[in-house]
């Protein structure tokens, strides 16, 4: 730490608000050296004090995501997850999406989230219909492109269909998605109506979700009122698309080797 660092040190109330936070939204409790831990990554590369327990908390989210790939890293050997978390642009996008969070842009999260889903089940479609056509080995990458040529006008909605017609997927999506109660079309709906910030659905879609919600005290006026409501779940939901694309990702590479 140098003499220009102006992050206070951490108290054991504030450590104590962290694993309360923790707990009631996230599910578990860290213990008082993981809080240390992390104190002391985001030190070395932060001297701001701003957020600082929150970006603390962001970031034991990211490790428990990552986790769900991680898990996978012992079973088939650390040359193999290296090479497929370089090699595949789903988990590409998905590194960028957990960056965003972690640095406190939900919104970027949720928009790299939705990248990584179509460039994943792109490049998966692909490689599957390009082994389907032909055994060599060395005629895979070029059948592969070709593929994915094909593939690059197709949206969310088509890929998802067909991934479920290869079998690649069934009910992946709506498992993965099932806080958000996305169901068929409705992942590509909720996805754009985040990213592009429309606040009259976003209101509404999070008012049906949650009662607490329904009215805002203090409000200026309904607009405000709106916003508030929107503001709020935002985090929540980038958490939920973050684990719920990370769980596809995990069926699309991990689960079958």
């Amino acid at each position: 730490m140098t003499s220009k660092t102006i992050i206070t040190e951490l108290s054991n109330e504030r450590k104590n608000r962290i694993q309360k936070i923790m707990k009631y939204h996230y599910g578990f409790e860290p213990e008082n050296e993981d809080i240390d831990r992390i104190d002391g990554i985001l030190r070395s590369v932060n001297t701001q004090s701003t957020l600082h327990d929150d970006k603390i908390i962001r970031y034991f989210v990211t490790e428990k995501i990552h986790k769900i790939l991680s898990k996978h890293r012992e079973r088939i050997g650390n040359t193999k997850y290296e090479k497929l978390l370089l090699d595949k642009l789903i988990f590409l996008f998905l590194t960028w999406a957990q960056g965003c969070y972690r640095e406190g842009f939900p919104i970027a999260s949720i928009s790299l989230c939705r990248t990584a889903l179509e460039t994943g089940l792109r490049e998966k479609l692909a490689e599957v219909w390009a082994k389907k056509e032909c055994d060599d080995s060395s005629k895979l990458p070029e059948l592969t492109w070709n593929y994915l040529k094909k593939l690059e006008t197709n949206d969310l909605t088509k890929l998802i269909q067909k991934a479920k017609n290869e079998g690649i997927i069934k009910k992946d999506i709506e498992k993965a998605f099932k806080n958000l109660k996305f169901k068929g079309n409705e992942s590509k709906r909720i996805l754009d109506k985040f990213i592009h910030g429309n606040i009259a659905w976003i209101a509404n879609f999070i008012r049906d979700k949650d009662e607490n919600t329904r009215a805002v005290i203090g409000a200026e006026d309904i607009i405000d009122e709106n916003k508030i409501v929107m503001l709020s779940w935002i985090n929540n939901i980038a958490i939920q698309v973050l684990i719920g694309t990370t769980e596809i990702a995990e069926k699309l590479y991990f689960k079958n080797i």
